[in-house]
């Protein structure tokens, strides 16, 4: 079973402007992932982190909407002081704050993909990819692999 770490924009996804072309395709990249976690395919991890943003989502259906998405996580990452002192860690390897807590977390619940839309936090963790523990993505690189992966086992 794959384990895997939804970066809150990801969750978000089906909510931004599908005007834009990119955003559309990872939305409905998100929905195809949703439908594996439905089906047992992968795991999804929650977090004290991902409840915090989506708590101050000012939309209130956006943000009863991801909370059912939360809700089908198999496993949860709880902020401590070892995850905050890794979470400093990943700060000095060049990563912001509150993405570098998402690493942590996803690295402390033994995450195989941080999946995320944010092409800044792709492009620094490609810099510094052997200090992490976690293969950092983006949602259309965490579809193709886990098709792949699908295909060959």
């Amino acid at each position: 079973m794959i384990k895997v770490y939804f970066d809150n924009c990801v969750y978000n996804r089906p909510f931004d402007d599908q005007g834009n072309e990119r955003v559309l395709i990872e939305a409905r990249a998100f929905y195809i992932i949703l439908k594996w976690i439905e089906d047992g395919k992968i795991t999804s991890i929650n977090s004290d982190a991902l409840e915090y943003e989506n708590g101050m989502t000012p939309d209130p259906d956006r943000r009863i909407r991801i909370k059912t998405y939360l809700a089908m996580t198999k496993a949860h990452a709880k902020l401590s002081e070892s995850l905050a002192e890794r979470a400093k860690e990943i700060v000095g390897l060049g990563m912001r704050g509150m993405d570098a807590v998402h690493i942590a977390m996803a690295e402390h619940e033994n995450a195989e993909y941080f999946v995320t839309c944010d092409d800044g936090i792709i492009k620094r963790a490609k810099e510094f990819s052997e200090m992490l523990r976690v293969k950092v993505c983006s949602i259309l690189k965490f579809l193709e692999e886990v098709m792949q992966y699908g295909e060959d086992n």
